[in-house]
């Protein structure tokens, strides 16, 4: 069975991580995760470090709500993000609504080698092309 400690331990490393990015520093980091769970720096820094700290349940609790609000945020941003993605191809794509199939290229039968050769290539290097034998 995990201890709280084993629970909180992830949860409060991501949150540091996550404001490590924001701000550019761990030490600020630290501060501004600590800040949100009503903690000192230090001590996010002692539990982070697995230092012997006295982990509160009401802190405990701070610290799961903070996780839970911050990935529903992320959820969320990524959400939007996700659906602006596809919004930009949604519009005609010139790619996408080409009619000109003389691109699409299909594999030809194996070569003498053992290897499928494109349509295109095959008549380049000489390959599927017929050949030609001379008899005396």
């Amino acid at each position: 069975m995990q201890s709280a400690a084993d629970l909180t331990s992830p949860m409060l490393d991501a949150l540091v991580r996550h404001a490590e990015r924001r701000t550019g520093s761990r030490m600020l980091a630290y501060d501004t995760v600590a800040r949100t769970i009503g903690a000192t720096g230090s001590w996010v820094r002692k539990f982070l470090g697995n230092q012997p700290v006295r982990l509160d349940a009401d802190t405990f609790l701070r610290i799961h709500a903070t996780y839970q609000a911050n990935c529903d945020h992320w959820e969320a941003q990524a959400d939007e993000d996700r659906a602006a993605f596809f919004a930009l191809g949604r519009g005609d794509d010139a790619m996408d609504s080409s009619s000109d199939t003389s691109r699409d290229v299909e594999p030809r039968a194996a070569s003498e080698g053992g290897r499928q050769t494109s349509a295109l290539v095959a008549p380049l290097v000489g390959q599927g092309a017929p050949r030609l034998s001379v008899r005396p």
